[in-house]
C-alpha cells in the first residue's frame, strides 16, 4: 500500500490549486469595447475642436479613418481634427436620432464583451504569440458593420438594430441583409473580420480555388473562437438554406467540378459563387438554392483537411496559402 506524506500532499494540493488558480484566472480575463461613439457624442461647444483633438490621439489611426474613409471628410480638414464635419455630424438630427436608438438597444455591451472574451481565451490558446486586438464600437449612418485597422476590429452598431428596425426597410436594404442586421452576428462578424483583416493578403491569389478555401478557412477559424456557434449564423443562412446546402454537398462540389471553376482564373465567372443574396444566381444552381455556396464549399474541404491531418495547428492552417496541397490533402470527395 502506497503511503503519500503530509510534504507530498501539501505539494499535490498546492499543485492543484496553482492550477485552478490559474485556470480561473485566465477565463476572468475582462474583454472592454472601447465606445467610441459614446466619445465622439459627448464632443460639444465650447471647445469642441480640443475635445476633438484628444479623441484624435485617444483613438490614432481610428479616428483618421473614421473621418476619412467613412464619412468621407476631406483630408484638408485635418489640421482641425476634421472639426467642422464631425462637429455637423454629431449635431444633425437625424444622426442624433439614430445615436438614441443605438443606445435604446445598446445601453451596455456587457454581454457581447463577455463572449468576445470568451472567443479571445481560445484565440490565446491557438496563437500564443499573437495579440488581441482591442474592439472599437462606432455609428457611421449605416455605411459599415464591421472594420479592422492592424490590431483594431471596429463594429458598428447601427448595423445590428434588428430585422424589426423601421429604416432598414424605409432605405429599402434587401431582405437577405436585414435578415443579418441584429445583435447575434455582432461578435461573429467581428471574429470575422479579424481572420480576413490577418490573412486577406492571400487573396493575391486571384483564382476560385484561392477563394474558395480562403472563405472556408475564415469560416473554420470562427468555428474554432466560437465552437457553439449556429450554422446558419457562421454561414449568414435561413435554417431552410442551410438545411439545403447539407443536402445538396455532392451536388454543389459536382457542379463547380464539371463548370470547371476550381482553377478558373475569371472574378467576373465566379464571383457569383461567393456574393451575398437570395440565392446563387449562376447558371445550373437552382433558385431555391443558399446564396454563396463557394463558401459552403470551401469550409467543408477545410474541416476535412483538418480532420485528415490533426497535427495542423489551426495557426499553421490559417498560414498555410498553400491550396492546391490543402485540396490535395484534404481528400475531399463528398458521397452519400
Amino acid at each position: 500500500m502506497n503511503v503519500v506524506n503530509k510534504n507530498q500532499l501539501y505539494f499535490l494540493v498546492h499543485l492543484l490549486i496553482t492550477f485552478v488558480f490559474a485556470a480561473c484566472k485566465e477565463e476572468a480575463v475582462p474583454l472592454k469595447i472601447d465606445r467610441f461613439e459614446q466619445n465622439l457624442f459627448s464632443v460639444h461647444e465650447p471647445g469642441g475642436v480640443e475635445q476633438l483633438k484628444n479623441l484624435s490621439k485617444q483613438y490614432g489611426v481610428f479616428y483618421q479613418s473614421f473621418a476619412e474613409d467613412m464619412l468621407n471628410i476631406s483630408n484638408e480638414e485635418a489640421p482641425e481634427y476634421y472639426a467642422p464635419s464631425l462637429l455637423k455630424f454629431i449635431n444633425y438630427p437625424t444622426i442624433k436620432q439614430l445615436k438614441k436608438e443605438v443606445d435604446s438597444v445598446f445601453p451596455d455591451l456587457h454581454s457581447i464583451e463577455s463572449e468576445l472574451g470568451e472567443a479571445m481565451i481560445l484565440y490565446r490558446k491557438f496563437f500564443h504569440d499573437k495579440q488581441v486586438p482591442k474592439f472599437i464600437s462606432f455609428i457611421s449612418e449605416f455605411g459599415y458593420a464591421n472594420v479592422t485597422y492592424d490590431s483594431i476590429v471596429g463594429i458598428g452598431l447601427d448595423m445590428y438594430l434588428g430585422n424589426n428596425y423601421v429604416l432598414y426597410h424605409a432605405l429599402e436594404f434587401p431582405e437577405f441583409m436585414i435578415h443579418k442586421l441584429r445583435k447575434e452576428y455582432i461578435v461573429p462578424n467581428a471574429i470575422k473580420s479579424m481572420a480576413i483583416g490577418k490573412y486577406e493578403h492571400q487573396l493575391k491569389d486571384k483564382r476560385f480555388i484561392a477563394m474558395m478555401l480562403f472563405e472556408g478557412k475564415v469560416r473554420y477559424f470562427m468555428k474554432q473562437l466560437m465552437p457553439e456557434l449556429n450554422d446558419t449564423i457562421l454561414f449568414g443562412y435561413t435554417a431552410k438554406q442551410m438545411e439545403w446546402c447539407k443536402e445538396s454537398e455532392q451536388m454543389i462540389w459536382t457542379h463547380l467540378v464539371e463548370q470547371k471553376l476550381i482553377y478558373s482564373s475569371d472574378v467576373n465567372q465566379y464571383m457569383r459563387y461567393f456574393n451575398d443574396g437570395p440565392f446563387t444566381s449562376a447558371t445550373g444552381v437552382p433558385q431555391d438554392s443558399a446564396p454563396a455556396i463557394g463558401v459552403y464549399a470551401g469550409y467543408q474541404i477545410i474541416s476535412k483537411y483538418m480532420r485528415e491531418n490533426s497535427k495542423v495547428s489551426l495557426e499553421q492552417l490559417m498560414e498555410n496559402p498553400d491550396w492546391e496541397q490543402i485540396l490535395k490533402k484534404s481528400k475531399y470527395r463528398p458521397e452519400f
